[in-house]
């Protein structure tokens, strides 16, 4: 009886599509365990990303609302950015609360990371709960970002966001938070 437990794919072949600012994009050609080939598969390689939930010095959630041109929608999120070579998943969450809310951190806690797409990027999503977050100075944003800062009761708002690793790491860090509380 033939073993049918999957096995890593062997890539025989692949070509760079494109590479710039905004996407890295390659085509490869695979070669399944059972011998069939799958071309071309299209993996992207962003930067690691990283979220954060960042809680006042009263635990408000510090949230961002800007436009998001995939979905065509202006919306409700937590801070996330990516991060930039040379930085630590710790070190660009900082850095991004700092840059979209003008908000420094009192305490950083790691909530883990998980895979942003495993079908086809390579890059993790790292999760942050930053506590104690307090306006230290104004924003610094790209030229291409328009963010507005608001405070928000924590527990509701997990009902409005709608971007995935965003309602992750609210839900994560909440069960973080929930542990302490238990302790």
């Amino acid at each position: 009886m033939a073993d049918d437990r999957p096995t890593p794919w062997q890539v025989v072949g692949s070509q760079r599509i494109v590479k710039d600012r905004w996407i890295d994009l390659r085509a490869d050609s695979c070669v399944d365990g059972r011998g069939v080939t799958i071309a071309p598969y299209y993996v992207l390689e962003p930067a690691d990303w990283i979220t954060v939930l960042a809680l006042d010095e009263e635990d408000r959630a510090v949230t961002v609302e800007e436009y998001r041109h995939g979905a065509g929608i202006v919306a409700i999120g937590v801070v996330g950015g990516a991060v930039d070579a040379g930085e630590t998943p710790t070190d660009a969450a900082l850095r991004e609360l700092r840059e979209e809310t003008g908000y420094v951190a009192g305490e950083i806690i790691d909530l883990g990371a998980t895979w942003a797409n495993w079908g086809n990027h390579t890059n993790r999503s790292h999760h942050f709960l930053a506590r104690g977050c307090r306006r230290a100075a104004e924003q610094s944003l790209d030229d291409t970002e328009l963010i507005s800062v608001h405070l928000e009761d924590l527990e509701p708002l997990g009902a409005r966001l709608e971007q995935s690793y965003h309602l992750l790491t609210w839900l994560k860090a909440m069960e973080w938070l929930r542990a302490e509380r238990a302790h």
